[in-house]
């Protein structure tokens, strides 16, 4: 099986945090993990996980190029 992080598909540390941040809430997918975006801005996680210079819009943006790419049904233990 090929690595879902390939070479066109490279997320920032903030999208990793993120990724690891919907897991730890129960996201098993990237689709799953997507859809707790709109959690996560809400949420008083956003300083901790994204630190000074990542944007939720930023995130988002870097994930919808996942969706493409890996698919919305790719596990986050093999991706982080």
């Amino acid at each position: 099986m090929s690595n879902p992080w390939d070479e066109e598909f490279a997320p920032s540390a903030e999208a990793r945090d993120t990724l690891l941040w919907a897991q730890a809430r129960g996201a098993s997918t990237l689709g799953e993990a997507y859809d707790m975006l709109d959690e996560l801005e809400l949420s008083n996680d956003v300083p901790e996980v994204l630190g000074d210079d990542g944007t939720i819009d930023g995130v988002r943006d870097e994930l919808d190029f996942g969706l493409e790419t890996a698919g919305p049904d790719s596990s986050l233990s093999e991706l982080i």
